[in-house]
């Protein structure tokens, strides 16, 4: 049977309400324009990005800027990030890729602390998969060396996944909005809530692969996705929910191969119909 891909979208505003920013190619008396950082997953890499990277500098969207490899204490960067560029691109690749979220969470705040100095850039907007997620939210939880502007959240775990600590049709919203299962990632995001800045904009963007009828992307179920509005929902300015269907929706092709994803992704940054 064929199963053709399609695609569900929400709109929940938050307590802001807004759907803009002032401006997506914010500069600095530097002259440098604001960094997207792309932020990759559990076990994974830096190739996580590339063709996003590809179809944006095709597209005439972005541009690549940097590649800013965290290993402990020290950061490596390679490329060139330049004052032309309006649309910079920063990959962030994590040595140890399978570090826990607090710890990912604490290198990334020394990255920003880095742009800040050596780009006196001021604000930054994100991508990021899977466990990336909970890097970026728990980073910004604890502290904002950059005001964080806009975020594309991809398959986010935020209560649980298969394998480590949830199963299929285990969990659900319940009528109060809150699931019925509270994963210890979804119970660190709330007690995190109380410190998230107001000012986020947030694109939450799951899969359903349709993998044994489980409404999963065969990782992390939706429930589990969902479950970052009633963790946090209502600390942001405004909030989108996107459902995208199909084998190019599984866990591991959604940020890698998924053009819906990645023209919804470019939209929502830089504010295009």
């Amino acid at each position: 049977m064929l199963i053709l891909p399609l695609i569900a979208f929400v709109l929940i505003l938050g307590a802001g309400g807004q759907q803009h920013t002032n401006s997506t190619e914010a500069s600095t008396d530097s002259g440098y324009h604001r960094p997207t950082l792309l932020i990759h997953g559990f076990h994974a890499g830096e190739r996580t990005y590339d063709h996003f990277i590809d179809l944006a500098e095709q597209k005439h969207k972005a541009q690549y800027a940097l590649t800013a490899v965290i290993n402990g204490e020290r950061i490596n960067y390679y490329g060139d990030w330049t004052r032309t560029m309006s649309h910079p691109l920063i990959k962030v690749v994590f040595a140890n890729n399978r570090a826990s979220w607090d710890r990912n969470a604490t290198w990334l705040n020394h990255l920003l602390d880095q742009l800040r100095n050596r780009y006196h850039v001021h604000s930054f907007d994100a991508i990021a998969h899977s466990r990336g997620t909970l890097d970026l939210l728990t980073a910004y939880s604890h502290s904002q060396p950059l005001q964080l502007r806009r975020a594309v959240l991809v398959a986010g775990p935020y209560d649980g996944a298969y394998r480590r600590d949830d199963f299929p049709h285990a969990n659900r919203i319940l009528s109060n909005g809150k699931p019925l299962i509270k994963h210890p990632e979804y119970r660190e995001l709330v007690r995190n809530a109380q410190f998230f800045p107001d000012g986020v904009h947030v694109l939450n963007i799951m899969g359903d692969s349709h993998w044994h009828g489980t409404n999963s992307d065969g990782k992390v179920a939706n429930v589990s996705s969902e479950a970052l509005w009633p963790a946090m929902g209502p600390r942001f300015s405004s909030y989108r929910e996107m459902t995208v269907y199909g084998h190019d929706a599984s866990h591991h092709l959604i940020i890698r191969r998924n053009h819906r994803v990645m023209d919804a992704a470019m939209r929502f940054l830089w504010h295009e119909s």
